[in-house]
This record gives C-alpha cells, sequence and structure tokens, in this order.
C-alpha cells in the first residue's frame, strides 16, 4: 500500500458510507500489476475488520465461472444445477440474477456489505450491464460496490461501464505508477536494508509497476542478487533474475500472439522506437500493425515517447530481450541493421544492430560493418571505433581482410582521440604475422601516435625504419615521409626538417598533394623560428591554400596559420582562421585535435587581455585531450593558463595550475610551446621568490635566444621580462644578447609593430631610455603589453628622484589603467603599491572588481551565455553564436550555476528574466552596472577589454 494513501482515502469514504446506511459505487483502474487487487484484497480485510460483510470476486474465480455464477458462490447460495429450477437456460439465469439481487438486498438488511470485484476486463458485456442494473437497484441499501479493471484491450466492455458509471456520478481512480520514494519504500519493506544506487536505480527500472517491483527483489534475493551489509543492500547481480522474467511473461500473456510477437521485435529494435521503423522490420506497413500498438498502448506496455512510443518498464524492456534466445535475437538484430541501413536513417543505430548481430566468419555481416566505419567516423568517432574493434574481433587471425581491418580500428583510434589505446592494440597486432607493406603502414600509423604524444624521437625512428624498406607504395612512402616530417618538425634540431621538406617542395611532383602541403608548413615554422616572419606566413598560407582542395585535413594548416598570426598580433585575422580550422574538425570529426581550437583561442584571448575566457578555453583544451593521454597541446594548454592565472590572480593562483603538472607531463609537445611554458614557471617563480630563485632557469632560456627566437615572437613581452630579469641578477652580457636578438628579429621584420615594440621596450629597460619604453607604451598591440611598458616607464622615472616624480605618476597612472582594464589584478595591486610609495594612492576603480556570487559577479561572457541559456539555446548553439567551444560553454555554465546558487537551466531562465524586469527603461542605455570600489587583491576578475566596453 506504499504511495496509495489519496487511494485508501477514497477506499475508507467508500466504507464509511456503508456504515452510515448509504450505497456508493468506487471504480479502480490501472494497468495490469499496478496494484488492484492489492487494494481490493486491502479493503476486504478492513472491511471485516469493521463488520462490514464481504463479498469478494476475483480473477481465480471468474476464471473458473462466469460473474453470475461467481457472485451466488460467493453468497454461499447455489448454483442451479441442469434440470433443476426453471427449465428454459434465459429463465435460469434470470432467476440467478434475481437470487443476487435478494441475496444483496436481503444481507444489507441486517448491516452494511461491501461487493469488491476485480478483473471486471474479463467480464462479458451482458454480465456487466446486470452488475450496473444491481448497483441502481440497490442504491437506497447499504451497499459499498469496489469494482476494479484493467486497462487491456480486451476490457472495452468494462471500460464502458465505467465511463457509464462515471457519467451517472460515481467516483473513479486510476491508480498511477508509484513515485520513488514509494519503490523505495517497498525495497526496504521487502529488505529490511536500504538500496544502493544501482540497486535503486534498478528498481526505477519498473516505470512504478509494484508487481514488476516486488518480482524483481524476491527474484534478486532468491537468486542471492543482493547482498546486504550493515544496514545497506548492494546489487551483485549481472541481469534480471528469473522472477522478473516470469513476472513480465505473466504481464504479456494477457495480450494476443500478434501483440506479442511485435513486442519481441521491438524490444530488440530499441527501447523507443518509431512505428514506421518497427513495420519496416517487420516486413508491413504501420496501418497493418496499428491494432497491436493500441493493444500494447492499452495494456500498459508502451507509452507515447514524444513522436516515438517506448516500453514504459525498462525491467519489462530488458526481461521481453532476454526471453529471445541468442540464436534469434543475433539473427534479429542483423536483419534490423540492414533495414535501418537500407532505410537511409542514422548510420550509428543501423551499426548498433549489426556488430550484436554479426558472428564470427560471417563475410556478409562483417562487410557491411567494414562499409559503415567510414560512414559513421565523420559524426560519430567513438561508435566508429567500436565497430571496427569488434571487426577486428570477429575475423579469424589467418582470414586476408584481418590486417586491413586491424589498419582501419588503429585509423579510427587515431581519429577518435583515444590515443593510448590505439598504441597499446598497434603494438598488440605488430606482433602478429603479416605481410611487409601491412608492417610498414602499421608502423607508419604507429609514428603518427608517438608523434601526437609528444614522442618526437621515437616517431622519427619508427619512420625512417619504413623509408628504408625497398620497393614501398607511392602513397605509403608519402605516408612515411609526412610520419618523418612531422617528427622532424617536433624535434628540438628544425634543420633536417627544414632539409626534408624543401626537398619535398623541389620535388612536388613526385609527390601528393598532402605530403607537399605538410612540407610547407613544416617550412612556415622553420622560417618563423629563423625570424623570417613574413615568409613564414606566405608558406603557411600557401599550406591553406593547397589543402583546401585535398583531403590533407588532419594536418590542420589552418590551425598552423592562425597561431602564427596571433603571435604576431593580428588577432582578427587568426579569428577568421581559427573559425574555419575548427569546422573542419567539427565536420570531419577528428576528435585528436579537438584540442587544438580551444587552445588556439585561449592564445587569442589572453592576447587580447580576456583572461577568464583564456583560462576557460584552455581548461576546454585539457578536458578534450584528457582521453588521448599525454598529447602535444598540453604544453600549449599549460602555458596558457599559468600566465593567463599569474596576471589576473597572481603568482599562487598561477602555481596552483603548474602544481597540477604531473612531473614531465608538461614535456609533450613542440620545443617552443615547452619554451613558452618553461618561460612561465620562470616568471612565477620569480613573482613568488625573487630572481634569485631562476638564475639557473634563466641561464638555459638566455641561451636559446640568439638560436631560437620563437619566445620572442610569440610573446611581445618575453625580451623586456629576460632584459629586467637579466639585471636584477647583474647580467648584462645575458641582457645585452636578449637585446640584440629582440632588435635584429626587429630589423629583419620591418613589417610587423608588435615586434618593433617588443625591441623598444627591451632597449628601453636596457639603456634606461625613457623615450623608447614611451614609444613601447604606445605601440604595443598587447593591451598587457602596453601597461607593463608604462610601469616600467613609470617605475624609471620614480627611480630618477623628485623632479621625475610627476611623469613617474602619469606614466604609473596609464599603467594602473592598462592593467584595471583587462582585469590583471596583481599587476595593478603591485602599481598602487609603487604609486603609494610616491605619496599617491588610487582606489579600485574597475570594471573587473566583481562580487563573488550573484548576477553582479557573472563576467561579460557569463552573462552572454545567461541570456542565450535562458532564450532555449543548446550548448551547441551557444557555442556557435560567441564563437567558443561547446567545452567552454559548459565551463562557463558551471560557473554561472555556481554563482548564482541554481541548479537548472529552469533556474537560470528565470533568473534572467527577473533580472531583465529590473532594468527599467531609465537606465537600460547605461549597459554594464557602474563600478563598485572593492578591495579584493588576488581576486581574479574577468573585466575583458573592449568586449567588457
Amino acid at each position: 500500500m506504499r504511495g496509495r494513501a489519496a487511494e485508501w482515502s477514497a477506499v475508507l469514504d467508500l466504507l464509511a458510507a456503508a456504515q452510515d446506511g448509504r450505497s456508493g459505487v468506487l471504480l479502480v483502474e490501472g494497468e495490469p500489476g499496478i496494484g488492484k487487487s492489492l487494494l481490493l484484497r486491502e479493503a476486504t480485510r478492513t472491511a471485516r475488520a469493521r463488520g462490514v460483510l464481504s463479498v469478494t470476486v476475483g480473477a481465480p474465480e471468474l476464471d473458473r465461472m462466469p460473474l453470475v455464477e461467481s457472485l451466488l458462490s460467493a453468497l454461499g447460495e447455489d448454483v442451479i444445477a441442469d434440470g433443476e429450477g426453471p427449465s428454459a437456460e434465459q429463465d435460469r439465469h434470470m432467476w440467478r440474477v434475481e437470487r443476487i439481487r435478494a441475496g444483496l438486498d436481503e444481507r444489507a438488511g441486517a448491516g452494511p456489505v461491501l461487493v469488491s470485484l476485480d478483473d471486471l476486463q474479463l467480464v462479458t458485456p451482458t454480465a456487466l450491464a446486470t452488475l450496473r442494473a444491481w448497483t441502481s437497484q440497490l442504491a437506497g441499501r447499504p451497499v459499498a460496490w469496489l469494482l476494479a479493471r484493467s486497462t487491456v484491450k480486451e476490457g472495452k466492455a468494462a471500460g464502458r461501464l465505467f465511463g457509464l458509471l462515471e457519467y451517472d456520478g460515481v467516483r473513479q481512480i486510476t491508480l498511477p505508477p508509484l513515485d520513488d520514494d514509494a519503490l523505495t519504500r517497498i525495497v526496504i519493506d521487502m529488505l529490511g536494508a536500504v538500496p544502493d544506487p544501482r540497486l535503486a536505480a534498478l528498481a526505477g527500472q519498473s516505470g512504478g509497476n509494484p508487481y514488476l517491483l516486488t518480482a524483481l527483489i524476491a527474484g534478486l534475493r532468491g537468486e542471492n542478487g543482493i547482498q546486504i551489509r550493515d544496514g545497506s543492500a548492494r546489487l551483485v547481480a549481472a541481469g534480471l533474475p528469473r522472477r522478473s522474467q516470469a513476472a513480465a511473461r505473466h504481464l504479456l500473456d494477457r495480450l494476443s500472439p500478434r501483440t506479442r510477437h511485435l513486442l519481441t521485435v521491438t524490444a530488440v529494435l530499441a527501447r523507443s522506437f518509431s512505428p514506421d521503423a518497427a513495420a519496416a522490420v517487420l516486413g508491413t506497413t504501420p496501418t497493418a500493425i496499428v491494432p497491436q500498438l493500441d493493444e500494447a498502448l492499452s495494456a500498459g506496455v508502451l507509452a507515447v515517447a514524444g513522436e516515438e512510443l517506448a516500453f514504459r518498464h525498462g525491467l519489462l524492456w530488458q526481461a521481453v530481450t532476454d526471453a529471445v534466445p541468442v540464436p534469434i535475437r543475433k539473427a534479429l538484430h542483423q536483419q534490423i541493421g540492414e533495414v535501418l541501413f537500407d532505410r537511409g536513417g542514422p548510420a550509428t543505430a543501423a551499426a548498433a544492430h549489426l556488430m550484436q548481430g554479426a558472428r564470427t566468419g560471417d563475410p556478409r555481416g562483417l562487410a557491411e560493418l567494414d562499409r559503415l566505419v567510414d560512414d559513421i567516423l565523420p559524426v560519430s568517432p567513438q561508435t566508429a571505433v567500436d565497430i571496427a574493434l569488434r571487426v577486428v574481433r570477429l575475423t579469424g587471425p589467418a582470414e586476408p581482410a584481418r590486417t586491413d581491418r586491424t589498419l582501419t580500428a588503429v585509423r579510427t583510434l587515431i581519429e577518435a582521440g583515444r590515443l593510448d589505446e590505439a598504441a597499446a592494440f598497434t603494438e598488440s597486432a605488430l606482433t602478429r604475422p603479416m605481410t611487409a607493406a601491412a608492417h610498414a603502414r602499421l608502423c607508419c600509423l604507429r609514428s603518427e601516435i608517438l608523434h601526437m604524444q609528444g614522442r618526437s624521437a621515437e616517431a622519427a625512428v619508427d619512420a625512417a625504419t619504413i623509408l628504408a624498406e625497398p620497393g614501398l607504395p607511392d602513397r605509403l612512402r608519402d605516408a612515411a615521409e609526412l610520419a618523418l616530417l612531422n617528427a622532424q618538425v617536433a624535434a628540438r634540431d628544425g634543420t633536417l626538417a627544414r632539409r626534408h621538406a624543401q626537398a619535398i617542395v623541389e620535388a612536388a611532383d613526385e609527390h601528393g598533394d598532402a605530403l607537399v602541403t605538410g612540407a610547407f608548413i613544416t617550412l612556415a615554422l622553420a622560417a618563423w623560428d629563423t625570424d623570417d616572419l613574413a615568409e613564414g606566413l606566405r608558406l603557411a598560407r600557401e599550406a591553406v591554400s593547397r589543402a583546401a582542395s585535398i583531403d590533407a585535413w588532419c594536418l590542420h594548416p589552418r590551425m598552423i596559420l592562425a597561431m602564427l598570426l596571433t603571435d604576431v598580433r593580428r588577432l582578427d585575422e587568426a579569428s577568421s582562421v581559427m573559425a574555419s580550422a575548427g569546422d573542419d574538425i567539427k565536420v570531419r570529426g577528428r576528435l585528436v585535435w579537438a584540442a587544438a581550437p580551444a587552445v588556439l583561442r585561449a592564445r587569442l584571448h589572453l592576447a587580447a587581455g580576456r583572461f577568464d575566457d583564456a583560462i576557460a578555453e584552455a581548461e576546454a583544451g585539457l578536458a578534450a585531450t584528457s582521453g588521448s593521454g599525454p598529447h602535444v597541446l598540453m604544453s600549449s594548454a599549460l602555458a596558457v593558463l599559468a600566465v593567463a592565472a599569474l596576471r589576473s590572480g597572481g603568482p599562487n593562483t598561477a602555481q596552483r595550475y603548474v602544481d597540477r603538472v604531473r612531473p614531465g607531463l608538461s614535456q609533450y609537445g613542440s620545443p617552443h610551446a615547452e619554451a613558452r611554458f618553461a618561460l612561465v614557471t620562470s616568471q612565477i617563480a620569480m613573482a613568488r621568490d625573487g630572481a634569485g630563485a631562476v638564475a639557473t632557469a634563466f641561464a638555459e632560456l638566455c641561451e636559446q635566444v640568439p638560436e631560437h627566437s620563437w619566445a620572442l615572437v610569440s610573446d611581445p613581452t618575453a625580451a623586456a621580462w629576460l632584459v629586467r630579469t637579466a639585471l636584477a641578477l647583474d647580467d648584462r652580457v645575458r641582457a645585452e644578447s636578449v637585446v640584440g636578438a629582440s632588435e635584429r628579429l626587429a630589423r629583419e621584420n620591418p613589417g610587423f609593430p608588435s615586434v618593433a615594440a617588443a625591441a623598444e621596450h627591451a632597449r628601453g629597460l636596457l639603456d634606461g631610455d625613457e623615450c623608447a619604453l614611451d614609444r613601447a607604451s604606445l605601440d604595443h598591440a598587447d593591451p598587457w603589453a602596453r601597461a607593463s611598458a608604462a610601469e616600467d616607464l613609470g617605475a624609471l622615472a620614480a627611480s630618477r628622484g623628485t623632479g621625475s616624480r610627476q611623469s613617474a605618476i602619469t606614466s604609473l597612472d596609464q599603467a594602473l589603467a592598462g592593467y584595471d582594464g583587462i582585469g590583471a589584478a596583481w599587476d595593478a595591486a603591485r602599481v598602487r603599491r609603487r604609486l603609494r610609495r610616491l605619496g599617491v594612492r588610487r582606489r579600485h576603480w574597475t570594471q573587473g572588481d566583481r562580487p563573488v556570487s550573484g548576477w553582479g559577479s557573472l563576467t561579460d561572457t557569463e552573462s552572454r551565455i545567461a541570456e542565450l541559456v535562458a532564450q532555449g539555446l543548446t550548448n551547441r548553439q551557444v557555442a556557435d553564436q560567441l564563437f567558443i567551444s561547446v567545452h567552454t560553454t559548459a565551463f562557463h555554465l558551471r560557473h554561472i550555476f555556481r554563482k548564482l546558487e541554481i541548479g537548472s537551466r529552469f533556474e537560470l531562465a528565470r533568473r534572467v528574466m527577473e533580472e531583465n524586469r529590473q532594468r527599467t527603461p531609465s537606465n537600460a542605455h547605461l549597459g554594464a552596472a557602474t563600478p563598485v570600489s572593492t578591495h579584493l587583491p588576488g581576486h581574479v576578475r574577468g573585466s575583458h577589454g573592449s568586449e567588457a566596453e
């Protein structure tokens, strides 16, 4: 009776009316197993306890004899045998009907009577009409009628009776499925223990049907599928107990054979399905199966789920599926997969069935799966991997197709970003016998895996070994050349890669476009490393142009071009190129590179001074590589995280990001990305512990600058920091070396203002040249770099005595405004300290200062996301509108929920509506709220420069 308080109250009202001398009728209906019989049994027990005479007829009686005879028997009246009483059958029937009426009338004269009739869907229409007549004839007597029926197709006559009685004013209740609380209480009642989450979830699959639930729990306990310890019941069984399957069969036995057949096939098809798909699998039309679907719906086995039908009870669906013998189930899966594939529906759905239907050595079934891998890979790489691996397992070791399927499996693992699995699978495959060509192809793929894991030296060895093999086909040789080229680019010495790439370009007619595109990328990176920036951009654009017409997207020349453009602060063009690079990944499904757009966007946000967005994108990039093992993009993402955290929250905040890195994990990637990470870790250490703490690391960084000036190009403040640190260490020789390298870079690349400003900044620090620092503070394209140059100018002026005091204050105010404008809280606090030493106090009037919770705590990006989500947009739609990744959208949304102390999109929509109502027309034009003076040093602020404006 758990969860039946309202229904039980109606029963008690019925009994109370009879005890008061009034008649009454209560109609009870519901799906099979929902608890109608239990309700009637409890009503009979309670009636007898109150001295109410009970007359009960249930399914066992109705199975043996008709309703009239069953009632006569329940009243203790003898049923007239043949040859007794009235001679005509009609007369005998009327005599029995009158005997029942008279018997009830006689008993009601002595006291109240409860007539409890169950399973009226089994009763004939004539008997039901007679039942209605009895309720009318005995309306003046204290007779309580409790009538129950199951909502199945065979009970239409009972349905009409219930409808007529309800029309007459009779109360009707429908027993609903039990809620989760009632289900849990029933489990506790049966086990004397609290179910663990797995058992509670399985109980929830009963769909609130107590018959299925009690059969499940009793069966699990009887088959030792539940372990009870310390008041907790833990599910240990893997499948459904036999008792659950028997209960399911009992419920389905009431349905017609054709409906049971339909349910068996559709259960194998899916828990939810469309009628047209079911008809197609059955080889008929939707019209033809409407009667069976209607019967299943009426019985509560199926329910409407949007535009599809679904099994209402997960337990029933699973029991039906499990009851199908494995050979038949496999055959059904195979047929369903072929039908779905031929119908042109989602390839993933067809693949799921074909995988389950495939058998070892089944050439037709496995060939179908081979065909599906390439179709599914762009839209669902993970499903493609599952198919490819299953096909390999079902292919015998000696079968000719085994090698090609193994190679396909490795390729799909790579493209799905499952690098660790790909590496392990490849190593295992290489131990098996295969042809020399197949071995070379597999080694080529292994080289690609090693390269993406940052193991460039091992990747180069693999590729070189392949190229040493004589008689390689041109396509395979090109693939090996490309693998070697990629490995050489990632190596510490780029000279070999540059020569290799130049040779490929000079013999372009002898190679495929994919290899030539890779060679142009290599030359672009080499030009960048040798300070020829214009040539680097030209070569990168050439690579993009060539890749537009070939399937060389895996090289991602657009991302390389976007990276170079970001380095020299051509941010608008970089954003445009990055958008197309991201589309390549999204459309083609190369998940192993899925982190690249997020990491590149993080670098762009960092360059524009949008630190919150930079952190969000970098976190999203790391999340995207989490399933890939160590990855070539990790050091780049970590460098962005550390720099953004250092500038917005200070060295302690930044150190927390660095501390998250496992030892050696940052050493996966290009030497340039690793140099950037090493630079920022040194900057953090110096900010925390002073110049002496970074002496060794600083020396190593400076030694790399003359030969590899990549760090000077990608970070316009790197040269200034190196010079500042060298002077703090009293190492003028190294300071001069850095300035020389920076000025040479600017001299050789006159068309790049960011490079020229960085050289001016470094020279100004070395020589104490206020004019050079002033020019740098105006010319830097990077907002943080402008503020940094202004701070250096102010510090220099302050160090020269009182005569330059006003000049120092002016420059420091300029630096403070620049830092505050982008939310560089830690740097702004340092400048305020410098100003206080000059006797000037500045308040914290910044757009970046925000409370820690509530609507005012949201950053501009978070506010925009909140507005779009409140309009009903999905995370994907929000990401497309704001040019961010889905991972980043989810990252921001989690922060929004935390700051607003909410837990759902519905609550967010309500909060947005409330905020919009509070904006009156008089202040709507003001935009963001007026900044409030706060004092929160070290708080990570979310101001985003021009976007905040």
